[in-house]
């Protein structure tokens, strides 16, 4: 990282320069504001979509926010420890908690599509196993980044070691998650279930938008493993528009993704017609019964 410990000299007080650089207070406030306005978007839409699953991500919103806000703050001392460290922990932590909700969203739509038969684990295992990998990772990264905090130079060398094995873990299990979602999507394509075969759906697009957030996590993630992994003479290190390109961008681009192809409108259509089915199957039966002629009927209606 960018880190550089400066002993006293002539008798003055040691210090830490946290950055290469000044950080910007005018881009650490936009993109507050613009986490910000994010955040509280998927805040309201989880009500009507009934999407308590998007917590996660709402709370990795407010560390964005949050994060940014402590960039901003950096810019007035960058040898501020409290400064840097409200945006290094935050920045690093909220990707896991927008992962988090991406998990549970594939879970609940393979239970909305009936679909359980067309992946080799249950939904709720597929939810407990990604989500547990989730959190080990949001241990590693607070770990990580809450080590760092001390200022102690041998100490914040194993956080950052801690904070890459995190990254790199991340990195396998998002793509191990994208390859489960990939071979739904191409079973489902050919073989769809009642409910897909009911109503046009879209569903694609929103498995598009998943594919497209996940994408942009393991982008984020790939280029802070890189930073982590580089001396801090590299240009990753050295500039600050790497943070707001690879980090800042590709997080609030995850969440706008998901904004607009919210999935939470598709579970609860999908869920509407389930119920739908399941009310008309009763039925059914008394509609083939009307093909049976009235004598017949009758008699399977006479006692023994």
């Amino acid at each position: 990282m960018d880190i550089d410990f400066h002993p006293g000299v002539n008798g003055s007080d040691p210090y830490v320069d946290f950055y290469p650089y000044t950080p910007s207070a005018t881009a650490g406030y936009a993109f507050l504001v613009i986490f910000g306005i994010a955040t509280v978007v998927h805040l309201v839409m989880m009500f009507p979509y009934r999407a308590p699953y998007f917590v996660p991500l709402v709370l990795g919103g407010v560390c964005e926010s949050f994060g940014y806000y402590g960039r901003a703050w950096s810019h007035e001392d960058r040898t501020e420890i409290g400064s840097w460290a409200l945006q290094e922990m935050l920045i690093l932590c909220s990707p896991p908690l927008i992962a988090a909700t991406i998990y549970m969203v594939l879970g609940r739509i393979i239970r909305s599509f009936n679909a359980e038969h067309l992946v080799s684990m249950t939904p709720k295992k597929i939810t407990v196993i990604f989500v547990l990998n989730d959190v080990l990772t949001f241990c590693t990264q607070l770990g990580g980044a809450g080590v760092q905090v001390t200022g102690d130079a041998h100490l914040m060398s194993i956080g950052k070691k801690v904070v890459l094995a995190g990254l790199i873990f991340s990195l396998f299990v998002f793509a191990f998650f994208v390859w489960i979602a990939a071979t739904l999507h191409r079973r489902l394509n050919n073989t769809p279930t009642d409910i897909l075969t009911m109503n046009d759906l879209h569903w694609r697009r929103y498995m598009w938008a998943l594919y497209a957030a996940c994408s942009a996590l393991m982008l984020r993630n790939l280029v802070r493993t890189i930073q982590f992994g580089v001396s801090k003479s590299s240009a990753l290190n050295q500039k600050e528009l790497f943070i707001y390109l690879f980090d800042a961008f590709p997080m609030f681009f995850s969440m706008l993704v998901l904004a607009v192809c919210h999935p939470g409108l598709l579970i609860k259509k999908a869920r509407r017609l389930g119920k739908v089915a399941a009310f008309h199957d009763p039925l059914m039966g008394e509609d083939h019964m009307s093909d049976i002629p009235l004598v017949s009927r009758q008699a399977r209606m006479m006692p023994v």
